[in-house]
């Protein structure tokens, strides 16, 4: 099936412009959202395998999860839990609806497995996504954990960042299983400036202060915060931003998010700007892993994303030091049965970590 889907379903979507074709699937798929009988059949069909896996409090089917940027708006989380991932990460959303940058802001190389995007966060606001997600995947009846990724919107100085972050926390946090705080996609101004010394421990703070505050009002288990780090960033500089996130109450990191650099591309003179996933990656996002790893004796949970492609290579980021797993680029390029593939491949081989 995955080979007739590359020689013939592909060239298909391949032909639209990448965001058009990135917009069909989105539709389709959360068309099939509605249909229970849907997700059950795709769900028997295409069973993953169990390989449980114990993280923040919360239980993963398997190590596989979707990463932030495909399903922004929540529309389809549920036939992403079918299709095998062991947990769902929605988003970024930002406070407020925002369109994102002008297009084009997609572009695929195939040559290299690749993608380029410049989307700059365009979602439909935080508020909507809650509600969407009660109606249609509520907390409490879900087959897989759901991540929500936050942001700041464009137009939101950088110094009033953490009111946004704030408030896109307020908004979700009644249906996040876990909360991601984006502060390194390169596609919104400013944004990684939020990395700095300057801004990150004080952003850092109110957000954990605001968690801690909404579990007491709410009478809450903790609700698991994650930072989603940039593969751009020196190892001096991961190693304060780490130490930030631990000392003020994070619970786990990302690593990766997209890179603006161009290092393995079989052409890097000819790439359109923005945040480069998929294969080209691979290499920077598992020396990340491996360094905050080390740093932490272990002790501070990773989710690899960057660059999965296949088993070995979800492998190479378990080995490294990754606890869980994210893809995207490779479910574009690989099609809708890779992640029941991935996972019941990785569940065959759970005793290598």
């Amino acid at each position: 099936m995955s080979l007739f889907y590359k020689k013939f379903i592909r060239p298909l979507f391949f032909n639209l412009d990448a965001e058009s074709a990135h917009e069909l699937v989105c539709r389709n798929l959360a068309r099939l959202e509605k249909s229970c009988l849907a997700k059950r059949l795709i769900c028997n069909t295409l069973s993953s395998g169990n390989s449980p896996v114990d993280l923040f409090g919360l239980s993963f089917p398997n190590h596989l999860g979707l990463a932030a940027g495909l399903d922004k708006d929540g529309r389809f989380p549920g036939i992403s839990s079918a299709l095998g991932f062991g947990h769902i990460e929605v988003g970024t959303v930002t406070p407020k609806p925002q369109p994102g940058n002008d297009k084009p802001r997609l572009f695929r190389y195939p040559k290299d497995e690749a993608l380029i995007n410049r989307m700059g966060f365009n979602n439909d606001g935080a508020k909507k996504l809650c509600e969407r997600l009660k109606a249609t995947y509520p907390k409490g009846k879900r087959s897989s954990p759901l991540g929500v990724n936050i942001g700041k919107g464009k137009e939101t100085p950088i110094d009033e960042a953490s009111s946004d972050y704030n408030s896109a926390f307020d908004s979700v946090a009644e249906q996040a299983d876990y909360i991601t705080v984006n502060v390194s996609s390169p596609n919104t101004p400013e944004l990684r400036k939020l990395q700095d010394k300057d801004h990150l421990e004080s952003l850092l703070k109110a957000i954990c202060t605001r968690r801690n505050y909404w579990c007491k009002i709410n009478q809450s288990k903790a609700l698991p915060l994650l930072l989603k780090l940039s593969p751009d960033e020196s190892f001096s500089s991961i190693e304060r931003i780490i130490g930030a996130a631990r000392d003020l109450g994070f619970d786990g990191v990302i690593a990766t998010n997209t890179s603006i650099g161009r290092d393995n591309l079989s052409d890097p003179g000819t790439h359109e700007a923005g945040g480069l996933s998929g294969k080209p990656i691979e290499k920077r996002s598992i020396e990340v892993i491996r360094f905050i790893s080390n740093l932490t004796n272990s002790r501070f949970p990773i989710i690899g994303a960057g660059g999965i492609h296949d088993t070995d290579s979800a492998i190479r980021k378990l080995d490294a030091g990754a606890s869980l797993l994210q893809i995207y680029t490779s479910f574009i390029y690989e099609g809708p049965l890779f992640p029941s593939t991935l996972a019941k491949s990785l569940s065959h081989r759970k005793s290598f970590f």
